[in-house]
């Protein structure tokens, strides 16, 4: 994969998170001015999950960018 790649994955990862936390944050509003039974813990807790995963692969791709980065200085 190329930097070019690993930028543009790491940019889709960010836009991801970005939705999910508005999703989230929404959920929240939801549940305080309904108190819908629709949405549940179960919902919340897939999207931390889905926040978690992406957080994660994000990080392996900037730890590969940043190690290619010192290859390039030596």
């Amino acid at each position: 994969m190329t930097d070019r790649e690993r930028l543009s994955t790491l940019q889709s990862y960010v836009w991801t998170l970005e939705l999910l936390g508005e999703a989230l944050v929404q959920h929240d509003e939801v549940l305080e001015c309904e108190h819908n039974p629709q949405l549940s813990f179960r919902n919340t807790a897939g999207i931390h999950q889905a926040i978690r995963i992406i957080s994660r692969l994000a990080s392996e791709q900037f730890a590969k960018l940043e190690a290619m980065k010192e290859e390039g200085e030596r």
